[in-house]
C-alpha cells in the first residue's frame, strides 16, 4: 500500500489568504479539487485519499468560502480563476489536473481558459457555467434563488442556512442519497455561515450568480476533458453534460454516474473514483 499524508496549509494570495489541502509525496499528477457554491475542501473528503494513493492532490476553499479569505473586490469567475492559477504556480510545481464541482466547475474550465500553460486536463463534475445560471443554482430552486437575491429576505434567508436545520435542507435537496447526510456534513456547511461577515459573503455570491457563467467559445479550450455528472442531479440536470460538449468542450468524455445527485464524489465515492482515475492514468501514460 502506498503511504501518503495530507496536511493543511495557508497562502497569502493575492486577495488575502486561503485555506488548502496538500497531499505528500510528490507523485503522479498535481491533481487540484476546486469545491462548489457554499462548500469546502471537506467536502471532497471521501475522494482525496484514494486520489492521493496515486496523485499529488491540492484541494483549496475559494475567496468568499470555508476559511479563505473574503476579499473586498466583488466575487467573479476571474477572481477565482486568479486564485487558482496562484495556487497551482505556488504549489502543484508543474501544470495540473483541475476538478471542479458545480460551481468550482464553472471556476475549473475558466482556470483552463485563462491559463492554459497551467492546465493539462479538465474535470467538471455536474457543473454550472453555461449562460443562463439562474436555473442552474445548485441546491436552489429558482423560488429560493429570487428570496435570496432579495435585499432583507435574502439576509434572513442567509442566516437560516447558518444553522444545522437550514444546512440540512439545503443538502437533502442537493443529494440523491439521503443517508450522506450526516450530523458532521451538515455542521461543515453551516459553520461558515456563521464566521464573521460568512452570512454577507454567502449573499454576495448568490446576487452575483447569474453573472457567472463562461463566456468563451468552442474550441478555446482543447485540453482533454472529462464529464462526471449524477444521473439524479435535480439542480444541474445530466442533460447539460451533453450541452457542455455541443457548445463549449466538444473533445469531452461524458460519465453518468447512477443512483447519485448533485454531490458524486461524496454521494457514490467508489464509482466516481472508478470513472476519474483510470482517465488519470491514461493522462500519465499519454504525458
Amino acid at each position: 500500500m502506498t503511504t501518503h499524508t495530507i496536511h493543511e496549509h495557508w497562502l497569502e494570495g493575492l486577495h488575502g489568504p486561503m485555506r488548502y489541502w496538500h497531499s505528500a509525496p510528490q507523485r503522479g499528477i498535481p491533481v487540484v479539487l476546486i469545491h462548489g457554491y457554499g462548500a469546502m475542501i471537506e467536502h471532497w473528503r471521501a475522494v482525496m485519499r484514494p486520489i492521493a494513493r496515486q496523485h499529488c492532490v491540492v484541494a483549496p476553499d475559494l475567496y468568499y468560502f470555508g476559511q479563505s479569505a473574503i476579499p473586498h473586490v466583488p466575487p467573479s469567475r476571474r477572481l477565482w480563476s486568479d486564485q487558482i492559477a496562484e495556487l497551482i504556480a505556488d504549489v502543484s510545481h508543474g501544470p495540473a489536473i483541475v476538478i471542479g464541482h458545480s460551481m468550482g466547475g464553472m471556476v475549473a474550465a475558466q482556470v483552463a481558459h485563462d491559463y492554459p500553460q497551467l492546465v493539462r486536463g479538465l474535470v467538471l463534475v455536474d457543473s454550472t457555467g453555461l449562460n443562463n445560471p439562474q436555473k442552474q443554482a445548485p441546491g436552489l430552486d429558482s423560488l429560493f434563488f429570487n428570496f435570496v437575491s432579495s435585499p432583507g429576505v435574502g439576509e434572513i434567508l442567509a442566516g437560516l442556512l447558518g444553522n444545522p436545520l437550514g444546512a440540512r435542507q439545503g443538502l437533502f435537496s442537493a443529494y440523491y442519497h439521503k443517508d450522506r447526510i450526516t450530523p458532521e456534513l451538515i455542521e461543515q456547511f453551516s459553520a461558515p455561515l456563521r464566521r464573521r461577515g460568512g452570512r454577507e459573503a454567502y449573499l454576495e455570491v448568490s446576487r452575483t450568480f447569474p453573472e457567472l457563467f463562461l463566456d468563451f467559445q468552442k474550441g478555446d479550450v482543447t485540453i482533454p476533458t472529462l464529464l462526471i455528472w449524477g444521473e439524479h442531479d435535480g439542480s444541474v440536470p445530466p442533460a447539460l453534460a451533453a450541452t457542455f460538449k455541443r457548445t463549449l468542450l466538444p473533445q469531452a468524455e461524458i460519465a453518468i454516474i447512477p443512483k447519485s445527485g448533485h454531490c458524486p464524489f461524496d454521494e457514490t465515492p467508489q464509482e466516481f473514483c472508478d470513472i476519474l482515475l483510470p482517465w488519470l492514468d491514461k493522462l500519465s501514460t499519454e504525458a
